[in-house]
Formats: C-alpha cells, sequence, structure tokens
C-alpha cells in the first residue's frame, strides 16, 4: 500500500527557491557533480541550477543545501522528482511543469534552437488564447482559417522541438508499433506469440482491496477518511516519522489491522506469480506493504517492495534488527514495541514520508526497465514519487498495459491538444497513441479475463484454490 512520499502540492518554500528566471537556455543531463566529479543519480538545484549528486553517492545535493538553505529544492536527472529539502518531502506543482519537460527532453537529447530560452517559448503558450485552433501541421490559424505569421508558428515548432518527439521520431514509434492492435487482445497476441519475456508488473494498493485491506484515497472507504477516530493532525501524519516519535500508538493501532496473516491473497497476486512460473516475470515492483505478493508464493528475487513491508523491523535510533514474531506478538498485545538495547521505538521497515526508499528500488530500476517488453501497471494512483515515474523508464517502443479502476498518468493534455507525442504520461484514448492499453474498472475481474484470453485460467485458478 502506498504509505510513503506523496509529494506535498503546497511547498511553501517553492516561490523564492525556485529561481525561474534563471533557468539556463541548455541544460547537460549527464553533467558531472559540481563537488565530486560523479555522473550518477545527480539532482539539479532549482535555485542556482548547479548539479550535486544524491545521497546514494555521497550527498553533495543535501551538503549544497545545508551550505546554502535558500537553495531547498532540488530536481532529479534521474526520475525527474522534485525535493524540498525543508519540507523533508517531494513535491509537485503545475509552475515545475515547464521546466520537467525540458529536463526530460535534454536527457534523451531533444534540445531547442540556439538561442530559444525555454521559459519564454512555455510561457507564451501558456498565456495564448485557448481558442486558438491548430492545423494538421500545428501551425495557428485564426478564425478565418489562416495561418498565422511566421513567428507565431516558429513558436509551435520550438515547442515541438522540445517538449514533444520530433515528426521523425514520432513517424517511427507509428510505424514501428510493437502492438497491432492497442487493445487486451493485442497485449494477449504479443504474449503468446513469444514476444514478451520480459515483464515488469508494477502495482498499487487497488490489488489489495478485494483482500479487505482498504486503499488510500477511495472516497469514504479509503484509509485516510477512515483515519479520524485517530485524531491526527492530518491523515498523513500517521505514516510521519516526526509524529510516531512523539505517539507512536495510532501507527500501532492501525498496523494491527494490516498485519500480515490477517488477509489473503488475490487474483492478481496470483497472476503475478503465474508470470514468475512461466519465466515471463523480470521483476515485480509494488507499493504495497502487506507482503501479500510473497504469500501467494512470488519470491523475493522477483519482487521490489518500493516502500518496505512488514517483513523486517528496526529500532528508529540505534536500527537493531529485531524478530519478526516478537513484534507481531507485542503489537497484538496492543503493547508498543521498544528496543532492548536502547529503548528506542520500534518500527516495521516501511518506508515513511521522507525516509528514503530500499536501495534495492535505485538499483533495480537502473538495471530492469531497459531490459523491460512489456509493462503491466496495476491498481494504482501514480500519485506517489518517485514510484509513478516508472512508467517513463521502459525504452519508447515497449507496450505499456494499464489495469486500473479509473485512468491515471495520462499525458499532459496541453500537449495532447497540439497533438504532440509526449514522452511523459500513457496516450491510451489520443490520436498519436502507439503503445497503450487501458482497462477501466475492477481489476480483479480485468486479470481473471486476462488470464482466459491468455489459455491460463485454469491454472491461475490452481494457484488460487478455488474457482474465479
Amino acid at each position: 500500500m502506498p504509505v510513503a512520499v506523496i509529494p506535498k502540492t503546497n511547498c511553501p518554500h517553492l516561490k523564492d527557491a525556485f529561481l525561474q528566471d534563471n533557468i539556463p537556455n541548455h541544460l547537460q543531463a549527464k553533467e558531472p557533480c559540481a563537488d565530486c566529479k560523479e555522473d550518477l543519480e545527480n539532482w539539479i538545484c532549482l535555485h542556482c541550477f548547479g548539479v550535486h549528486c544524491s545521497q546514494y553517492q555521497k550527498g553533495h545535493a543535501k551538503q549544497h543545501y545545508q551550505s546554502e538553505s535558500s537553495h531547498c529544492i532540488a530536481a532529479s536527472w534521474s526520475d525527474l522528482s522534485v525535493w524540498c529539502y525543508r519540507c523533508n518531502s517531494y513535491i509537485v506543482h503545475e509552475s515545475l511543469r515547464h521546466f520537467l519537460n525540458f529536463m526530460e527532453e535534454t536527457k534523451t537529447n531533444v534540445v531547442t534552437a540556439p538561442g530559444v530560452h525555454i521559459r519564454s517559448t512555455l510561457s507564451a503558450l501558456d498565456e495564448s488564447d485557448d481558442s486558438e485552433e491548430y492545423d494538421d501541421n500545428h501551425q495557428v490559424v485564426d478564425s478565418d482559417g489562416e495561418s498565422e505569421s511566421d513567428e507565431e508558428n516558429d513558436l509551435i515548432s520550438q515547442l515541438l522541438a522540445h517538449v514533444g518527439l520530433k515528426p521523425e521520431q514520432e513517424e517511427f514509434l507509428q510505424n514501428n508499433r510493437v502492438l497491432e492492435d492497442l487493445t487486451i487482445e493485442g497485449v494477449v497476441n504479443l504474449i503468446k506469440e513469444g514476444k514478451a519475456k520480459n515483464i515488469i508488473v508494477m502495482t498499487g494498493a487497488g490489488i489489495s482491496v478485494a483482500s479487505g485491506i482498504p486503499d488510500f484515497r477511495t472516497p469514504g472507504t479509503g484509509l485516510y477518511d477512515n483515519l479520524q477516530k485517530y485524531n491526527l493532525p492530518e491523515p498523513t501524519a500517521i505514516f510521519e516519522m516526526g509524529y510516531f516519535r512523539n505517539n507512536p500508538k495510532p501507527f500501532y493501532t492501525l498496523a494491527k489491522e494490516l498485519y500480515p496473516g490477517n488477509y489473503d491473497p488475490t487474483p492478481v497476486h496470483y497472476f503475478v506469480k503465474l508470470l514468475e512460473d512461466k519465466g515471463l516475470l523480470l521483476r515485480n515492483f509494488t507499493q504495497n506493504i502487506d507482503t501479500l505478493e510473497r504469500v501467494a508464493g512470488v519470491k523475493g528475487e522477483s519482487l521490489v517492495e518500493a516502500h518496505g513491508s512488514f517483513g523486517s523491523a528496526r529500532c528508529i535510533d540505534c536500527k537493531t534488527l529485531v524478530d519478526n514474531a516478537w513484534l507481531k506478538e507485542t503489537v497484538f498485545k496492543d503493547e508498543i514495541p521498544k528496543c532492548a538495547h536502547c529503548n528506542g521505538y520500534v518500527k516495521p521497515d516501511i518506508v515513511f514520508f521522507g525516509e528514503s526508499l530500499p536501495e534495492r528500488f535505485h538499483e533495480l530500476r537502473h538495471d530492469d526497465f531497459p531490459q523491460c517488453d512489456l509493462l503491466l501497471v496495476i491498481g494504482t494512483s501514480l500519485q506517489v514519487q518517485p514510484f509513478a515515474n516508472l512508467i517513463h523508464e521502459v525504452a519508447e517502443t515497449v507496450p505499456r498495459f494499464l489495469i486500473n479502476r479509473e485512468e491515471v498518468g495520462k499525458v499532459d493534455k496541453t500537449l495532447a491538444h497540439l497533438g504532440i507525442v509526449s514522452r511523459r504520461g500513457f496516450r491510451y484514448g489520443e490520436k498519436n497513441n502507439y503503445r497503450d492499453v487501458y482497462v477501466g474498472g475492477d481489476c480483479q475481474k480485468s486479470i481473471i479475463e486476462f488470464a482466459r484470453l491468455l489459455g491460463w485460467k485454469d491454472e491461475l485458478e490452481k494457484l488460487a484454490g478455488k474457482p474465479l
């Protein structure tokens, strides 16, 4: 379940820390850290636009903030997430969108024309009248059907060159589609033809709802709507380290309810196991902490539990590992578990807000996604960073299949309106879609139908131990 790193939408430091007027005309995606010259896992300061390495290298990005407190916001070259050191949180805001597009296109070598300032280009687009129309060549046309000035057409051309695929790139991708049919049947055929042998599955809280575990955001039934009985200052406080240190009881009251052993896997969990058994699963990246993948039989080596799990626990102060059986017994006695060595509070290895994700997540995302030949995304809101950005890390030719109650992660509507094939977001439902498939509704019913079409339903039912 996505209990970690939900980005703040109201960072109070953004206005002063993000100096948009100083955005350089050009960026270098592989620019080394200014301090140690490392060129892996680097972050760019949004105040001075200097480049510094992450905590997974030598930690110079944080040291830069500590020496210059106004330089508190940085963007990751790796996954384009944005972190505020003063909020101690990932952040999202509309004002960041254009700069992140700029970073992404720089990474993929789609650059603007010499001397063109991306900020002024995009600002001009934002300030344009929504009633303007575009012809088939993306030229602005007036109400009489006449194209506007060459200067304005150049503006659109520059935008196309910078935040979307170039026409020749778009044409190549359309002409070299991996999926013949952008439907569930098209994905089925891909697998049956042996063209999907390294499948990555991304899963979220939605796949465990059928087990009886609530998701987080469904109005009325979601966990955040039902946490008010704990008298929290805000629902997410139950997963904040500062609040936990002062009052761990609400977390352990909730943990008792969510503890592994109280719930059974769903058809989606068993489908992941079936992919593993058939040798088709490269990895399951899951946001969930309920360990139901393991209960379904998925091997630990096939899993990346991006937000940790109840599978292990340690003291929050001295980091001593504790026995899981003792922890569960203590929690079910309604007692607060404390470390035998230092008397600090013990917490399962679930990633709280502001904590670093497991190193395994960062290591395997870089190893796995370049190998992926089919991406399945099931039961997630794609709101939690940096997990949500993983959908962008497969190659641009790789099919992506979203099975979810509702549409999520779609391409920027402004770019879609212009007919631009952006590299960010799903494109299902858009005319320029060439690889994305979406099936809505109950993800359990959808996965059972998927298995039926693949000819695997009997095997899925055998794993589940019941008719489906």
